[in-house]
């Protein structure tokens, strides 16, 4: 059976977050180089969780691609957690960051439980 196109667009969208969180790992480790004594333990530990989160996004994007109902539910949970802080962003001045990955997380939570999603990850 193939995939209906809201699971395809939903793990295209979790997909582009796991990428997104990894070049920004790819920016930390920059910064790693760059940054002053006081700010490399700061941009480690922002790499390293940053990384951790894309590495998870992207196995997330796999259980979608493999029909895995367990994946579900990392993917709802990461991007209710994203709701809050694209609002923040939008609030503070910064629509043309926040904007955007509002309407993301609020597209991966519609196609998640769209009817067509649902009978795919029952299979």
């Amino acid at each position: 059976m193939a995939r209906p196109v809201t699971l395809r667009a939903c793990l295209t969208l979790v997909g582009a977050e796991a990428l997104g969180l990894g070049a920004a790992s790819i920016f930390f480790l920059v910064e790693l180089v760059v940054a002053d004594a006081d700010d490399r333990v700061r941009a480690a530990v922002a790499g390293v969780l940053v990384l951790a989160g894309a590495v998870g996004l992207g196995l997330v994007t796999r259980g979608l691609w493999q029909r895995r109902r367990w994946a579900r539910a990392p993917a709802l949970v990461s991007n209710l957690l994203v709701l809050p802080v694209a609002f923040d962003l939008v609030r503070g001045g910064r629509w043309y960051v926040g904007g955007p990955l509002l309407l993301v997380a609020l597209a991966v939570l519609v196609l998640l439980f769209a009817p067509a999603t649902d009978a795919a990850l029952e299979d």
